[in-house]
């Protein structure tokens, strides 16, 4: 016989299709042990290299050996003109065709799943032409000390750009995560979802200035437009106008008269009052500076220049934070609450006299309107607000967190949809949507979460909430590996921890999920309530959860209180003073939901 009627004489064929299918079994079966157990992928892997070195061994065997009526002999040692067995033969037919059948209901039943169960990098995001990130300028200054110029330069820039409507611009949270890295600007450009890069440097000596941008197209790394700007200090914002003006033109992006006024406002024409305003911002984002020395930085700025509407309103959200029980951000002397509140009320009232469109002044409307529980007015200034930003995902989903907060949970479904709508035109699809859409629309959210977790470099503050969302929809093994994602990040303790007790909780482990709560110092006024309530809710001691801010059902602390009225699972009927601010303004909250994933007890 010649080689191809001996391996079908020897049954290498038959056990060639055999093993392959077998193979592939067993590659599915690991996959589910994978997810189940939240083993390493290094598991399948293995598990692929054993069964792929395994195939030659298997023909080998079916090449040397031969089954007969007297059981398995080599083939050399059986006579020649020895009949062939023919029961080998139908065994490994049976044995495939009964494979085959099995693998064909898996492929059926995993047909059926749905895009739910479709790895997340599956999703390729289409990149708008008229989208940029801003990265942060690098800081060349001699002295080195210049990193709070160059980031306020570059926040200035961002927002002037963000103002132009029809121009995608990616968060600063984005953007500046990618601070110091160097090269490779269309894979920053890919993992951000964007078409254009802009970066620059900042480069002080005493009075003398120097600024340099340029502006980059992603898909073929050409720059479009780049230029240097000389001057002192005091030129500092009109170059911000001039290269946030120049890139706008660059990109042919449509600014009527009125767009562009309102595109070229640093909000002070001062550039002393700007730096001051700048010293302080840059401190809020690692709180490196006292809540006292930012107050003061903004109040020289004020003084300055008496219209600088940012500054007043940076003012107010901190006063806010000072008299919030469950905030750590506190002034650090002596004050009493009554002054603490005059002096919101001071900050509040300035911006909202100064403001620099309806749209800012409904802004400012509704937080001074939450800060005081007027929560219908509140939810009409969101209103407000977002009508005067009818294309702006982010105003909707403020308007969304706001009928939640008043328990119109069908206009919270609504308005949540078109939230959903234009974030995904816009190929931005942030937690800042299904943050909250979740707890009214989870298929909407579900969506949402999938398409942002399948960026290449997500946003951590995206992950923490898409792994929530997850868990709502009962994805446990997907979450988990959000979970160790979001662990591989180094985000701060508390987060990682809420992260780490919901995963366990999901999958039954109580004891674990009540370890790490123990580790955790997130007790008492003034601690980090917020955080506690939820990881006692999430732990299943609802009664523990609601006694850990009862304190807040004072009159100082009911608008901390009444930030829980976004869960649809907090009952806030166990604090009367906070109820008794509901009924006064006809508010009727649904009855409170259940976690799902929580800890059963």
């Amino acid at each position: 016989m010649n080689l191809l009627q001996e391996l079908r004489y020897r049954n290498v064929f038959r056990v060639a299709a055999a093993y392959a299918v077998v193979g592939w079994l067993l590659a599915q079966v690991a996959d589910l042990v994978v997810d189940a157990f939240n083993l390493p992928d290094a598991f399948l892997q293995m598990v692929i290299i054993f069964l792929v070195l395994g195939f030659p061994v298997a023909l080998f065997f079916a090449w040397v050996f031969e089954l007969t009526p007297e059981g398995v002999k080599k083939a050399k040692d059986l006579p020649e003109n020895m009949p062939k067995d023919p029961r080998s033969g139908r065994f490994l037919n049976r044995l495939t065709m009964g494979l085959l059948i099995i693998a064909v209901i898996w492929l059926g039943w995993d047909k059926l799943q749905g895009p739910a169960d479709e790895p997340a990098t599956a999703v390729q995001p289409q990149v708008a032409d008229k989208s940029i990130a801003v990265l942060p300028f690098a800081d060349f200054s001699p002295d080195g000390e210049q990193g709070w110029f160059a980031d306020g330069l570059t926040d200035e820039i961002l927002n002037a750009l963000a103002r132009t409507s029809d121009l995608r611009v990616a968060s600063r949270t984005s953007s500046f995560q990618y601070r110091n890295t160097e090269g490779d600007l269309p894979r920053i450009a890919n993992e951000l979802g964007v078409a254009h890069i802009l970066e620059g440097s900042v480069r002080r000596a005493g009075d003398k200035l120097r600024v340099t941008a340029q502006l980059i197209r992603a898909a073929d790394d050409t720059h479009l437009w780049s230029e240097t700007f000389d001057g002192t200090t005091e030129d500092s914002i009109a170059i911000q106008e001039q290269i946030a003006l120049k890139i706008a033109q660059a990109m042919e992006t449509a600014m009527d008269p009125e767009e562009l006024r309102r595109m070229l406002s640093a909000g002070t024409s001062s550039v002393e009052a700007w730096e001051l305003y700048v010293r302080a911002d840059a401190a809020s984002y690692g709180n490196i500076r006292p809540m006292t020395e930012m107050v003061d930085l903004l109040e020289r700025a004020v003084a300055i220049d008496p219209s600088f509407v940012d500054a007043h309103l940076a003012l107010a959200q901190l006063w806010v934070s000072h008299l919030n029980p469950a905030q750590n951000l506190k002034y650090e002397q002596a004050i009493s609450r009554d002054e603490a509140r005059s002096r919101f009320y001071e900050a509040i009232t300035n911006a909202q006299e100064f403001a620099r469109s309806e749209a800012s002044r409904a802004e400012y409307d509704a937080l001074r309107a939450r800060f005081d529980i007027r929560l219908t007015d509140y939810l009409a200034a969101v209103h407000r607000f977002a009508d005067a930003r009818p294309e702006s995902y982010t105003a909707k989903a403020e308007l969304m967190s706001a009928y939640i907060l008043v328990g119109d949970y069908a206009a919270a479904r609504r308005v949540g949809a078109e939230a959903k709508r234009l974030a995904m035109a816009a190929d931005d699809p942030t937690g800042a949507v299904f943050q909250h859409l979740h707890r009214v629309d989870l298929a909407a959210a579900m969506e949402m979460a999938e398409a942002a977790v399948a960026r290449p470099n997500v946003n951590p503050n995206n992950l923490y909430h898409a792994h929530r969302v997850f868990l709502y929809a009962g994805e446990i093994a997907r979450a988990a590996r959000l979970a160790r994602l979001f662990a591989a990040r180094g985000t701060n303790p508390s987060s990682l921890a809420m992260v780490e007790i919901r995963q366990a909780c999901a999958e039954g482990r109580v004891d674990d999920a009540e370890a790490i709560y123990a580790n955790l110092d997130a007790t008492g006024p003034g601690g980090l309530a917020d955080n506690q309530w939820l990881f006692l809710q999430t732990l299943g001691r609802t009664e523990e959860a609601n006694e850990a801010v009862r304190y807040l059902d004072e009159d100082d602390g009911l608008y901390a209180l009444s930030g829980f009225l976004h869960y649809t699972h907090f009952d806030p009927r166990p604090f009367p003073n906070l109820m008794a601010r509901l009924e006064a303004q006809g508010i009727e909250r649904p009855p409170a939901t259940k976690i799902p994933f929580a800890c059963k007890r």
